[in-house]
């Protein structure tokens, strides 16, 4: 049997419970509708789109407790290619709340349980053992674990790259800084996460093209995509710099769009796809989840029409100006002298 070219990692995967009621209240019973229940973090996700766009992939995911067994049912119905990893600790459950007075969504994600260090370091361990088998990828989405070190990400990034495995790395925070140093294949990040890295207070859309050029220049991945909402994607690697915009859509929920851009932008890069052609893919099937409900992700038969839609909406761009000596874009803390 075929090894799939693609391993998703999922770390701290969530029971994803989606209800819906009248009006979000305070210090009232609220009378939720039926609950949908569905296996989700981004690694998990991103397994899902690539098998909704025609792909295999094969998905690594730690979970414990009876929220893990419950996880492991609906897992196991996707029909995905997994290899379960045992935790200790109780998987986390997120519960996402649609108001029907409002049409908002309000979404509550209770933390993942905490490891040791032995905990941590058998982790690690089991992952380095399962990478090699013929994947051409490694796509580590969604945040580590509480209790890992900051740089787990980057040291399963140096022993992929060892291996002769590409890692695409969309995640945030700590994990996504301490992965930094040791330059992954390709990173996706949004523009909140870019403007967090260069310490900004907000998410600067325009500052975009800059911050994914400093993260290649300065050596923090070989390429860096930033998506910033409905305007699409910016690419940068060290002689490209373009942005790829979406078709307009009728946005329902949020929920999905980035794992859906990361399982398609990696089942592209899979096939063998240029760089600019898989990022559409994505750029397509980030668009598609958004017109989806709940917990849904993209779906082929449009995120194929938007691929083909959106043919000419690739824009290169001039090459942004330097950062100001000492200002907020220029101290990426990953990359300073100690």
């Amino acid at each position: 049997m075929a090894v799939p070219p693609i391993l998703t990692i999922t770390l701290n995967p969530a029971l994803d419970i989606t209800t819906t009621l009248p009006k979000l209240l305070p210090r009232q019973k609220l009378r939720c509708g039926p609950p949908r229940y569905d296996p989700g973090g981004g690694g998990i996700n991103v397994s899902r789109a690539i098998r909704e766009l025609g792909g295999e992939s094969r998905a690594f995911v730690a979970v414990g407790g009876a929220n893990g067994q419950h996880y492991r049912r609906l897992l196991a119905e996707t029909g995905l290619e997994t290899e379960i990893w045992p935790l200790a600790g109780e998987t986390r459950i997120c519960l996402a709340v649609m108001e029907a007075a409002s049409g908002q969504q309000y979404r509550f994600m209770l933390p993942g349980p905490e490891l040791d260090a032995a905990a941590g370091d058998a982790l690690l361990e089991g992952l380095l053992k399962t990478l090699g088998r013929g994947e051409r990828f490694v796509v580590a989405s969604g945040r580590v674990l509480p209790g890992l070190p900051d740089d787990f990400f980057g040291k399963l990034s140096a022993r992929a790259r060892e291996l002769g495995v590409a890692m695409i790395l969309d995640t945030s925070g700590p994990a996504l800084k301490g992965a930094l140093a040791f330059r992954p294949y390709l990173i996706r990040i949004d523009h909140f996460e870019a403007a967090e890295l260069v310490g900004a207070t907000n998410g600067n859309r325009a500052a975009a093209p800059m911050v994914a050029r400093e993260i290649v220049d300065r050596g923090g991945a070989e390429i860096v995509i930033v998506t910033v909402g409905e305007e699409g994607a910016i690419v940068a690697t060290a002689d490209q710099l373009f942005h790829i915009t979406p078709p307009p859509v009728q946005m329902v929920s949020g929920v999905g769009a980035g794992d859906s851009f990361t399982g398609a932008l990696a089942l592209g890069l899979a096939r063998g796809w240029s760089l600019e052609t898989a990022t559409r893919l994505g750029v397509a099937a980030a668009a598609s989840a958004v017109t989806t409900t709940a917990t849904e992700l993209c779906k082929h038969e449009q995120t194929m029409a938007f691929f083909d839609q959106i043919a000419a909406n690739v824009e290169m761009l001039p090459e942004p100006p330097l950062p100001a000596t000492g200002s907020a874009q220029s101290a990426f803390s990953p990359f300073r002298s100690p």
